[in-house]
């Protein structure tokens, strides 16, 4: 029965008669949801910081390129129209495959080629153009410089043709002078303005401790085999680099696991933090490391706020690294004891030899993300801090694996009961 509220009852009869608006209703719902299925799903979608950034980087981007090109000697110097379907390329999707600098030239050397040679060589310009596109594509795949911009310029080429021997030498010299100049302003601006990483490089960073491995969490995630397989099994093509597809499914992963591990710092981390000072003595801070069985001190200025962190390494750090184990308790307590007078040929207070680039993190930051900064920075202590990044924690290695083989046995036990 017909829940629409346009029904009316004639007489006696109980039988619902539909109204032309309930049918048109049911028919405005189709077709508004076939639009958003269809039409309006898997579109790109952009932050605000972003849609600023891709739009000024286009302005500033076209605007130099004009003016460079009006700067040279030439007898006809213009933008090509092709030219502004690469600037959105460049600005909006440039970690893209398409927006590399090799599929940018090299789409734009075969599309001139294939434009030219079809004008040239087929008398109609119908035929011409759609040669010249269906060329350009095979070519650009083939080569691996897909970039879509590259089948607008061998239209266009086709459709102001066909050209004399002399007009084929300036159209070529005017189409490598405007992808050039496009290329470098586009990686200026890109690098030294907007601060992003372009061109994009797909190697990976080395290994935490200078040896073969990869880090931890790299080890147990996907690898490039894996990527292939997959992307063989689509047969279709991925606008999307390599590593990022790797970071995104990390990412992915490390949500799944927050939400089935709700835990945070907070839950896990010590509350009774021993802290040093920038003025505090070598030796004071070593004997803090000692007797409380740690590793590694956060230093705090007179407001407990963390302005770096001392471990033991950056104490065997000032020794020397020539020295033989027999020396190295020697080298210790030289390096520990105060240097009496004015002045010292050696660190004598623990804000000499302190890292202050540390990372730390909050109480509400989830486990998942912790873990990850850990593995990738090779961390085995981060301290928590609050609003005002005053020391209200600190976490370990120790700390974690507790949390999880906790978590792990708690959910183990937890399906044993319901069986």
């Amino acid at each position: 029965m017909c829940t629409c509220p346009n029904v009316v009852r004639h007489g006696g009869d109980r039988s619902p008669v539909l109204q032309p608006s309930c049918s048109s209703f049911q028919v405005h719902k189709r077709i508004n949801a076939w639009f958003h299925t269809r039409v309006l799903s898997n579109t790109l979608s952009l932050s605000s910081s972003e849609r600023w950034k891709a739009s000024l980087g286009a302005l500033l981007c076209l605007a130099a390129c004009g003016l460079l090109l009006r700067s040279l000697p030439l007898d006809a110097h213009w933008l090509l129209a092709p030219v502004g379907a690469s600037v959105v390329i460049l600005f909006v999707q440039f970690h893209s495959p398409l927006a590399q600098p090799w599929p940018l030239l090299g789409s734009y050397l075969i599309a001139t080629a294939a434009g030219l040679a079809c004008s040239h060589w087929v008398t109609q310009p119908i035929l011409a153009a759609a040669l010249a596109v269906a060329l350009t594509i095979w070519l650009m795949a083939w080569l691996n410089c897909v970039h879509p911009p590259g089948g607008a310029l061998a239209l266009l080429l086709v459709l102001n043709g066909p050209y004399s021997n002399a007009d084929m030498v300036a159209v070529a010299e005017l189409i490598a002078i405007n992808a050039g100049t496009l290329l470098l302003v586009a990686l200026l601006i890109n690098r030294m303005l907007l601060r992003r990483r372009y061109p994009h490089s797909s190697t990976p960073p080395g290994p935490s401790h200078r040896t073969q491995d990869r880090p931890p969490i790299e080890r147990m995630g996907l690898n490039h085999t894996d990527l292939e397989s997959a992307v063989k099994m689509l047969n279709t093509f991925v606008d999307v680099q390599e590593d990022e597809l790797v970071e995104i499914y990390n990412l992915a992963v490390d949500h799944a696991f927050g939400r089935h591990v709700a835990l945070t710092c907070g839950d896990i981390m010590s509350r009774d933090v021993i802290t040093a000072h920038f003025d505090t003595e070598l030796a004071q801070a070593w004997r803090l490391l000692r007797q409380h069985k740690i590793k590694s001190l956060p230093v705090v200025d007179r407001f407990e706020r963390v302005i770096g962190i001392v471990t033991v390494a950056d104490f065997l750090r000032q020794i020397d690294q020539q020295a033989t184990p027999k020396d190295l308790a020697t080298r210790i307590q030289v390096l520990l004891k105060r240097t009496p007078g004015l002045f010292a040929q050696k660190p004598e207070v623990v804000g000499q030899i302190m890292s202050a680039d540390v990372f730390t993190a909050t109480p509400q930051t989830p486990l998942s993300e912790l873990i990850r900064q850990i593995s990738q920075r090779a961390l085995p202590h981060v301290p928590v801090v609050d609003e005002q990044r005053k020391v209200v924690g600190m976490v370990t290695q120790s700390d974690l694996l507790v949390a999880l083989y906790k978590s792990i046995a708690l959910g183990q036990a937890s399906q044993a009961a319901k069986l």
